[in-house]
């Protein structure tokens, strides 16, 4: 028995230098995405990763284990033999591709990969996963090559030690020593997979304890990740104070007072959410690709240079801009259990106005849940692959209808839509793999990261789209709204850590009667008020952002990644960890958040008042969704 537990324990620290190297690949792939000054910080992370490598090991390998001690109350035989055998090989060989996959999943969504990733397979995300599998196994053929040779590694070395782990049912001796033996490896297995002897398990959130949040992901391995977030959990409600003693704004209730007199303006409003446009790829920010259609079009549109995303996905992006619900629970509120409570959106308030709304993708429907989302939401029509004229001969091979087709033929559709309306469309080519039409190729051609590329060809579609409607009787008469889904993979250099969610805000009239340029704080959710207070409209609504256009509230954004959530200001950055806070810095002076105020002589007023704020925040957002109040009540609406 003692030579069956010490290669159990061989077995044991072999995975755990697997996952070390994996953690080094991931290191390494994604160096620009992570804050590593020296080498202090690199040797600490990879030695707090091994606390996450003993529990994801011990985890993914208990059955096992069990099935390993069986053999002392079963003779074994050559069926249970193999069946040992296949058991871990599958189970280690489908964690340890996680930890391959995420190396380069991570630029994409800047969070390890979590069970909400695997709804591309399942379908509820859409089935374009499938047909991304084989451009994925050829962009990035040398992490599957390392990915084989670390599993015909595996193998061997189980092969090689097999014949010492079982042990003949004849050797087999129960006594005191052998006793102690299994007692210590089921105490090594509970003790690994909790993190140790603490008094609660370790968590997603302990990573960012140990290193801080933006190296909390190479801290983290993908099976911890994925195992930590396989059940959907409900929001914690752990009030600390009552929601009626705050001010409007904190509580997310917007009043139409009745007062004013300005005639109501039947605009037209088009929302345009272009994927992955990261602020620092537009050439009007002096970024990393030429964008000289938008360029152009923000010299005489209302611009925000201090926009960010709410999130980090375009499943989170979406109700943030259109319904104005940010993203602070590990799921998106697309799939997540409160995804049937009532909302507002700009659809389901302008519709009392007489408006008409549609949504375009060029993707089938159905993928990322963005049809069931625009339904629930009260959108009266959805646009999609499917209902476009020429699908075969305009497929991008990939996701859907290419751009520079797609958003003519929306404009085409518009034309036909009875006014007022508000539609939105969210494109897709600055997307993974970043493919460009054939003819467009060597146009956009552009060194660096593909997606480069890729924002100059969407440039180019979107001045396409403009040409093609700028001549229609409601093109005079629209409001338009520019921004990003989220930000996309990092392209250089980063200037400032908060590039990771800065995106452009965007708001555009033909006549050039808004225009301008504000330092001010803007992100997604406030594109909703916004709307809503440009066009004049005399309803009350509930809305967590704030009206861009006035200065009643103040301006903030907040987002959340991996258990942290984030608030920021005009002048300060503040993190916490939902009961605590972990992180404070003048971003303004500080662009890289290296100078943690929490360990200086801080003025504690500041420090209280954001730390208030924050807290109210998390707990607005998570009463509001917990009962399934983000809408207003008859008798608040006509306070």
């Amino acid at each position: 028995m003692k030579t069956g537990i010490v290669q159990i324990l061989k077995i044991y620290l072999s995975l755990l230098l697997i996952y070390f190297l994996c953690r080094g690949l991931f290191v390494v792939y994604n160096s620009g995405d992570l804050q590593l000054d020296n080498g202090f910080d690199i040797f600490n992370l990879f030695f707090q990763g091994v606390r996450f490598d003993i529990s994801a090991v011990f985890f993914s390998n208990f059955i096992f284990t069990l099935l390993f001690f069986l053999q002392f109350y079963f003779p074994i035989n050559v069926f249970r033999q193999k069946l040992l055998k296949f058991v871990f090989i599958i189970s280690n060989t489908f964690f340890i591709f996680l930890n391959f996959v995420d190396v380069v999943y991570f630029p994409f969504v800047q969070k390890r990969l979590q069970s909400d990733a695997l709804l591309f397979f399942n379908g509820e995300k859409g089935h374009e996963a499938f047909g991304m599998i084989p451009v994925f196994i050829l962009q990035y053929w040398f992490v599957w090559l390392m990915f084989g040779v670390t599993i015909f590694v595996i193998y061997k070395l189980y092969s090689t030690w097999e014949s010492k782990i079982f042990i003949p049912s004849a050797q087999i001796k129960f006594s005191f020593a052998s006793f102690i033996g299994v007692v210590f490896i089921l105490a090594l297995n509970i003790t690994g997979m909790r993190g140790g002897w603490q008094l609660r398990p370790i968590s997603i959130i302990n990573a960012s304890e140990s290193v801080g949040v933006e190296n909390a992901p190479a801290v983290l391995n993908s099976t911890f990740s994925l195992i930590r977030t396989w059940q959907k959990k409900s929001i914690q409600l752990e009030p600390n104070f009552n929601i009626n003693e705050l001010i409007d704004c904190e509580k997310g209730i917007h009043l139409y007072s009745g007062e004013s007199d300005t005639i109501h303006q039947k605009l037209n409003v088009v929302i345009i959410m272009v994927e992955s446009l990261s602020r620092q790829y537009m050439s009007y920010f002096g970024g990393t690709s030429k964008t000289p259609f938008l360029d152009s079009l923000m010299q005489n549109s209302m611009v925000y240079t201090n926009g960010f995303a709410n999130a980090r996905e375009s499943v989170q992006g979406i109700p943030a801009i259109l319904a104005s619900i940010p993203s602070l629970m590990d799921e998106s509120f697309i799939f997540s259990r409160y995804s049937n409570n009532r909302i507002n959106s700009i659809a389901s308030l302008l519709k009392n106005e007489g408006y008409t709304s549609t949504f375009f993708h060029g993707a089938a429907i159905g993928t990322m849940g963005f049809h069931s989302f625009c339904k629930s939401a009260g959108f009266d029509h959805y646009f999609g692959k499917e209902d476009y004229p020429d699908v075969d001969e305009d497929f991008d091979g990939s996701w859907g209808i290419w751009d520079h087709k797609y958003l003519p033929y929306m404009g085409l559709k518009l034309s036909e839509l009875s006014e007022p309306f508000v539609a939105s469309v969210l494109t897709l080519n600055s997307h993974h793999p970043f493919k460009l039409p054939e003819e467009f190729t060597n146009r956009f051609k552009s060194k660096g990261h593909p997606i480069i590329s890729s924002i100059r060809y969407v440039d180019y579609s979107l001045s396409l789209f403009f040409e093609s409607v700028k001549k229609e009787p409601w093109f005079q008469n629209t409001l338009f709204i520019i921004t990003a889904d989220h930000t996309g993979p990092n392209t250089d250099v980063l200037k400032n850590r908060l590039d990771d969610y800065r995106i452009p805000i965007i708001l555009y009239r033909p006549d050039h009667s808004i225009k301008g340029v504000s330092d001010k704080i803007a992100s997604q959710i406030d594109i909703l008020p916004t709307i809503m207070n440009y066009l004049q409209v005399k309803s009350s609504y509930f809305s967590l952002g704030n009206d861009l256009l006035a200065e009643r509230c103040q301006p903030k954004t907040v987002n959340y990644k991996m258990g942290i959530y984030q608030y920021i200001d005009s002048t300060f950055c503040t993190q916490s960890d939902g009961k605590k806070l972990i992180g404070l810095y003048n971003w303004r002076k500080d662009k890289f958040l290296k100078q943690n105020l929490l360990n200086s002589d801080f003025s504690h007023e500041i420090k209280n008042t954001l730390e208030r704020k924050l807290h109210n925040t998390i707990q607005v957002y998570n009463q509001t969704m917990i009962q399934d109040q983000m809408t207003l009540k008859t008798n608040e609406a006509k306070k």
